[in-house]
Formats: C-alpha cells, sequence, structure tokens
C-alpha cells in the first residue's frame, strides 16, 4: 500500500506543471488578445482559411529589437526566406532518400551545387509571396526580474502565405537547374526524384 502510494505521489509530482517566471511585461501589442494565428497555426488554418488547401504558410517571430519597424521588417524577411529554406532542405532529403539511389553521392558537381547553391537559387525562384498578417509586442524588460538591464524591445510576428502553383513554379525551375548540372546518366533520375518531391510538398 506504502509502495503504491509513492508511485501516485511521484506520478503526481512529474506531471504537476510549473510556472515560468518572465523577466519582462508586455505594456504594449497590436491587439489586445495574442491572435490565434500566432499561438496555434494549424488550427487557425483549420478554422479560418477556406483556400488553405491551395496555399501553404510560413510564420516567424523575431527576438526583441529597439525598433518595432525594424522587428517588423526582419520578421518578414525571415518568414519568407523559410520558403526557400524548408524548400531546399525537402530536395536534399527527397535526393538523398531516393528509391534510386542518391544522385549527388555519384556527381560531386551536383552534390557541391545542392550543398552550397541550392538555398540562393531556390530563394531566387520563390516569388509571389504575401505577407498576409502581423503581430508585434513591446516588452518591458526588467533588471529586477532577471533582464540584464531595464529596456524596452519589439518582437514582431509575421505570416506569409503563398499559392501552391507558385511553389510548385520553384521547384519546376529548380529541377531545371538540377538536371542542367547532373551528368548525362542521371539527368531521368533527378527529374524523376524532384517531380515526386514537388507533388509530395504541394499535393497538386
Amino acid at each position: 500500500m506504502k509502495f503504491m502510494f509513492l508511485i501516485l505521489m511521484i506520478s503526481m509530482y512529474g506531471c504537476s506543471s510549473r510556472k515560468l517566471e518572465k523577466d519582462y511585461k508586455v505594456v504594449d501589442a497590436s491587439s489586445e488578445d495574442i491572435p490565434e494565428w500566432v499561438s496555434n497555426l494549424d488550427e487557425w488554418i483549420e478554422d479560418e482559411e477556406k483556400d488553405a488547401k491551395d496555399h501553404k504558410y510560413y510564420i516567424y517571430t523575431t527576438e526583441a529589437k529597439n525598433s518595432r519597424a525594424t522587428a517588423c521588417e526582419i520578421a518578414k524577411a525571415r518568414s519568407a526566406s523559410n520558403i526557400a529554406a524548408e524548400i531546399s532542405t525537402f530536395i536534399k532529403q527527397s535526393l538523398a532518400q531516393s528509391k534510386t539511389g542518391d544522385p549527388t553521392l555519384k556527381n560531386k558537381k551536383l552534390a557541391e551545387y545542392v550543398q552550397d547553391d541550392l538555398a540562393k537559387e531556390v530563394q531566387a525562384f520563390v516569388v509571389g509571396a504575401q505577407n498576409y498578417k502581423e503581430y508585434w509586442e513591446k516588452k518591458r524588460f526588467l533588471k529586477e526580474k532577471g533582464a540584464e538591464k531595464d529596456w524596452d524591445g519589439y518582437t514582431c510576428t509575421s505570416l506569409v502565405k503563398i499559392s501552391k502553383k507558385l511553389l510548385k513554379n520553384a521547384f519546376d525551375r529548380s529541377e531545371k537547374t538540377l538536371v542542367q548540372k547532373s551528368d548525362s546518366n542521371l539527368k531521368e533520375v533527378v527529374k524523376n526524384i524532384m517531380q515526386d518531391a514537388s507533388k509530395a510538398y504541394t499535393n497538386l
């Protein structure tokens, strides 16, 4: 009986929540409540976005900056650059996990391109991204709460929305570049991998 009681107490302690102390307080914000798209993007998309199946969404929140404008410009730029980063990572994984074998292992030039230049190229191919929503907070950091100093900083969250058709165009252009850089015996393999990757990523 004592053993069961001990197990129960350990279980209760392990599941108990803890309250984290913040070193700031929010003194201003672009809306009174934190928007659902910030706190739970997937649920917000399911509840609010009627054309979600035709689009993808990318979100980024900055660390605190001295200027609200600076924070929001960074958030917009980073949420958009997340598109290229995610696509290039997806392409790398698709090449590496191909059932016909990783073509980059057989082609040094292609491997170097995928490793060093693919993300930059995809960034150039991604056009039509829409800065869809924005939310900012002004935070007052307090030394007495554990902050390094007393100061006001701004954080900003940006949501980018882009059509899957535009993303498919980015895949198509990436495919052409990758095929061009492939050895002749690998061109068809790379083409098939990229077409499968495009379908898997965009569901088109």
